[in-house]
């Protein structure tokens, strides 16, 4: 696995100006970001990501990022100059932090909070950074842990505020540049600068089939519900809804919330 590097030059030798650390998953929001950064903003980027064996879409998603990075370097040759070489690590190499873990399995029991920002913590403090940007948005699970908690910085987005104490703290050496975007904005924006079509080879299923989106997976139902269904093909969106209509017709309850969703419809 390549060296992380901790210091300022994010990689460019000689170069002084600025530069951001960025988790690049491969996937729309992180993808967001790097394409923002280099062709917006002017910005030079050192791009972090952690392999994950145990999770098949790695591979697709290391593939996306190769992908994007090439149509970058035919298109926008600057912004692709602007991205250093990514930095691999395996996830099974990240240090165990006791303090840390003990933090987000005490924030999961308030609200669902997924395990890769216990090992993320994790990953940052182990390499002493503190700037390293997470792509949360306005609709992640995470935002319910940020809002109210963060403070704006100066290069833009944001951090968490410093008064903050207890478990949040484990969100303390991140930023946060796109926390009040949703999906649909960060598509609008991209139009706009004539980026899409590169944000759209950005990847976000973890359980493909065929090379296809699953439509079933927790990233396939949040892209669905977050008004991106169109990324789906027809195949995975019937995955989707067959997945939901099961889970209806056993689910006394949820049957009784989605009729009256369906009544509320009618007045």
């Amino acid at each position: 696995m390549k060296r992380v590097s901790t210091s300022d030059d994010c990689g460019f030798e000689g170069l002084s100006d600025t530069c951001i650390k960025v988790l690049w998953t491969g996937g729309w929001d992180s993808t967001f970001r790097v394409l923002y950064a280099t062709l917006v903003d002017g910005k030079r980027v050192e791009p972090h990501y952690i392999v994950d064996m145990a999770r098949q879409s790695s591979l697709r998603e290391l593939q996306a990022i190769s992908e994007i990075r090439d149509s970058l370097r035919m298109s926008h040759k600057e912004a692709y100059d602007r991205i250093s070489n990514l930095r691999l690590t395996l996830k099974n190499e990240i240090p165990d932090d006791a303090d840390v873990t003990k933090s987000w399995e005490r924030l999961k029991l308030r609200a669902p909070l997924g395990r890769q920002y216990d090992w993320l913590a994790r990953y940052a403090k182990s390499h002493n950074m503190v700037d390293l940007e997470l792509s949360v948005h306005v609709d992640d699970k995470a935002h319910f842990f940020l809002k109210g908690n963060v403070e704006l910085i100066p290069r833009g987005g944001y951090q968490l505020s410093r008064d903050i104490t207890g478990d949040e703290n484990i969100f303390a050496r991140f930023r946060f540049p796109i926390l009040r975007y949703s999906k649909p904005q960060m598509r609008d924006i991209a139009r706009e600068h004539g980026f899409i079509e590169i944000l759209e080879k950005s990847w976000f299923c973890h359980s493909p089939i065929n090379g296809m989106p699953c439509g079933m997976c927790s990233p396939c139902i949040y892209t669905i519900k977050e008004g991106m269904q169109y990324r789906l093909p027809r195949e995975s969106l019937f995955r989707y809804h067959m997945k939901r209509y099961r889970q209806v017709i056993q689910s006394p309850s949820l049957c009784a919330r989605v009729f009256l969703s369906r009544v509320k419809t009618l007045w």
